[in-house]
């Protein structure tokens, strides 16, 4: 349980620790303190599941916390995620419901948890199922900032807040700095593209070395899950190919960015301005430092950031067969 989650604290811990008498609950709040707590736990023993209660940050230190408690030979054990942060992306792409809804329906269950075998990657070093550069880092930081001048406003905590960053902090700043340069390399072996008709596509003439792209990016990251959070479906081909990663540019002006967000909130295909490939590395380079985010996280700007699929695989508790 993340005590600084949207929803955490010692009440919701002593809920879900009354919902599931069997679970050892632990209410933390950071990286080390779920690491400490891990290598009491998991050496040694077989958890049925580790359940990570917050948001998207929360379950990505998790995941990071387990790569270094679980030797590298060795599955990470299953694992889920309970939605109690504020876009909760991970969890809504494996179906997770309200938390009163899932707490019941595992406390129903029997057996082994129902699981989907989900790809990571890393993005910089850190474990993640996605990461991103551009506009997408800069309204989660927008977004911060309007939470901290109207910290009582119930509507900045929801979906409208993100939107309300975007529009009234984000895009003046895109229109007064403009779109940075990237340039795409490839640093894997095999890439997919997809095609209009939703075909994946091998790359006959990419190879380690290559330019994938060079040009103009509003956004440019990668992913293995296919929201952003709130049902935006930013990376909606993620899922595609277990083993590689959704690497994604979409470059268009802010103005008709305002326009396509409805289409960008479905995963729209074909878009203007958007391009898919599958990749297992790659490395982009910006013109200038760019807002970078990992598993929802505003971390600062970047020159360079490097995105590769990582060995590790994790069976992810699937809500939607549960209870």
């Amino acid at each position: 349980m993340n005590a600084n989650a949207k929803r955490g604290g010692r009440r919701i811990a002593v809920q879900i620790a009354r919902a599931l008498p069997g679970a050892s609950v632990r209410l933390t709040r950071s990286i080390d303190e779920v690491e400490g707590w891990l290598r009491t736990i998991v050496p040694g023993s077989s958890p049925r599941c580790i359940l990570s209660a917050g948001g998207d940050g929360s379950a990505v230190a998790l995941l990071n916390a387990l790569d270094r408690v679980v030797p590298k030979e060795e599955p990470f054990p299953p694992v889920g995620a309970l939605p109690l942060g504020t876009g909760n992306a991970w969890a809504h792409a494996l179906g997770a419901r309200k938390l009163d809804t899932c707490i019941r329906a595992l406390a129903r269950h029997d057996g082994p948890v129902p699981t989907k075998r989900y790809g990571l990657l890393t993005c910089n070093g850190v474990l993640t199922f996605f990461g991103g550069c551009g506009w997408d880092a800069q309204v989660l930081d927008d977004y911060r900032l309007q939470l901290e001048s109207s910290p009582s406003n119930r509507i900045s905590k929801s979906v409208w807040g993100y939107l309300t960053a975007m529009l009234s902090r984000t895009m003046p700043k895109t229109l007064l700095y403009g779109r940075p340069h990237v340039i795409i390399e490839n640093l894997g072996s095999d890439v997919y593209t997809i095609t209009p008709e939703r075909r994946l596509v091998r790359l006959s003439d990419v190879a380690r070395g290559a330019i994938l792209y060079e040009g103009m990016a509003s956004v440019a990251g990668a992913a293995t899950c296919p929201e952003f959070g709130y049902g935006f479906r930013a990376y909606p081909h993620a899922e595609r190919l277990l083993g590689f990663m959704n690497v994604r540019v979409y470059d268009v002006s802010a103005a008709s960015a305002v326009g396509d967000i409805p289409k960008l909130w479905k995963g729209q295909h074909p878009l203007r301005g958007m391009t898919d490939w599958f990749a297992t590395e790659v490395r982009m380079t910006f013109s200038r430092p760019t807002p970078l985010q990992i598993g929802g996280e505003a971390i600062g700007s970047r020159l360079t950031v490097d995105f590769c699929t990582s060995d590790r695989t994790v069976d992810a508790l699937d809500w939607r067969l549960v209870g």
